[in-house]
């Protein structure tokens, strides 16, 4: 798993510095989500999850910040995909 991570750091540091305008931002917030779960793999052999959503008793997801910050970052690029292609077509 740390191998396959490290990869895709690499894949986006690529896309980063090939990339120009406010793709490359989003890009970053995602790399630093990786970097964030890369480091607590490597540091503490797991990447520790501790928010934890429920509601009476049922547990939804448990994830951390990093975890948030990718998911952030992939909606807007998402979001950001969908509005070129609006424009385009």
């Amino acid at each position: 798993v740390t191998y396959i991570i490290l990869i895709i750091n690499l894949i986006i540091v690529y896309l980063i510095i090939s990339e120009k305008g406010y793709r490359s931002y989003f890009l970053l917030v995602i790399l630093g989500g990786y970097s964030s779960n890369l480091f607590d793999r490597l540091y503490f052999n797991a990447v520790p999850d501790f928010i934890d959503l429920n509601y009476n008793g049922f547990h939804w997801f448990i994830f951390n910040v990093a975890d948030i910050f990718i998911t952030i970052g992939i909606i807007c690029l998402i979001i950001a995909e969908l509005v070129v292609y609006k424009k385009v077509k």
